[in-house]
């Protein structure tokens, strides 16, 4: 009877941490659509539209946090748009330096232990993709 309550404990517990595994995204359903880019003008309007709202603001007030926050909403742009090319480059002097390190391990290694190497190789990739997290914008809903 005992080792029936460990066990019937156990399952449960496993299956509860299943579900939790899985877990849609909170808020209201509205919230839960995925994010489109949207241009600078729009990143603008929208924040000084929810400021005008919460802060009463005048018409002379609404044109210039307009004009700054099209400022701010610009420069971010272009901030994404040199940190994503800065990324691209990186992953490629990665590749490279791959490349030329593989290359030099071949010289060293004789052919049964390049075999090995290679098994190695394809092992860690797909213990890697299995532990690998989806991206933010990638999720299922």
């Amino acid at each position: 009877m005992k080792k029936l309550l460990i066990i019937a404990g156990l399952l449960i517990g496993l299956v509860g941490a299943g579900y939790s595994q899985n877990t849609p995204r909170k808020g209201p359903p509205e919230r839960q659509v995925k994010r489109e880019m949207k241009s600078p003008e729009e990143h603008a309007k929208m924040s000084t539209d929810v400021m005008e709202k919460k802060l009463n603001l005048t018409p002379e007030q609404k044109e210039k946090v307009y004009a700054l926050q099209l400022e701010r909403a610009n420069k971010m742009g272009k901030m994404q748009k040199t940190d994503a090319a800065a990324r691209k480059n990186q992953m490629e002097k990665r590749k490279e330096m791959m490349a030329e390190n593989e290359k030099k391990m071949h010289e060293i290694l004789t052919e049964e232990q390049q075999k090995t190497f290679e098994e190695m190789k394809t092992k860690g990739k797909k213990r890697m993709n299995e532990n690998r997290r989806p991206m933010q914008g990638s999720r299922k809903i």
